[in-house]
């Protein structure tokens, strides 16, 4: 027989940070067709704003609004994934300007997380769009991307 008082149980959380691992490809060749009157400045020098341009061109496209009309509207692919990247750009710039961050730190740590999402917009990201989604703070998602995911050339 047993009663309420006389079972002991232990609950063990492990609170162990999700990895993901996606297949990577370099993306030196498209940041070599891209010519420097194509791109702005970026307060995290050349290379950020030429990585900038192209997920910009990889992650958004026109559709007409109506037929005939010559408006557009623009879409995004993957928005979850597209929204982080821009939450962490305006992150570290306001990092950057009350200066916790030096901007090559700034600098490194966004171009690795451009790199990401260059490499996770073919892939199934079902699972790390939901780690997105319950990460708070713009902090938390940098090192998500930063150290949480594995790219595997």
């Amino acid at each position: 027989m047993n009663f309420t008082g006389d079972t002991k149980t232990t609950k063990v959380a492990v609170a162990g940070l999700p990895s993901f691992e996606f297949r990577a490809s370099d993306n030196n060749n498209d940041l070599k067709a891209i010519s420097s009157e194509m791109v702005g400045e970026h307060f995290l020098g050349k290379l950020v704003a030429e990585k900038m341009y192209l997920l910009n061109s990889k992650y958004t496209y026109e559709v007409p609004i109506v037929p005939g009309n010559p408006q557009t509207r623009t879409m995004i692919r993957k928005p979850v994934i597209y929204d982080a990247v821009k939450k962490i750009e305006r992150y570290l710039k306001k990092s950057v300007k009350k200066g916790e961050l030096t901007t090559e730190t700034a600098s490194a740590e966004f171009n690795k997380v451009l790199d990401v999402a260059f490499n996770v917009l073919t892939a199934e990201t079902a699972s790390f769009e939901k780690a997105i989604g319950e990460t708070n703070d713009a902090n938390s998602l940098t090192n998500l991307f930063t150290k949480q995911v594995n790219l595997v050339f």
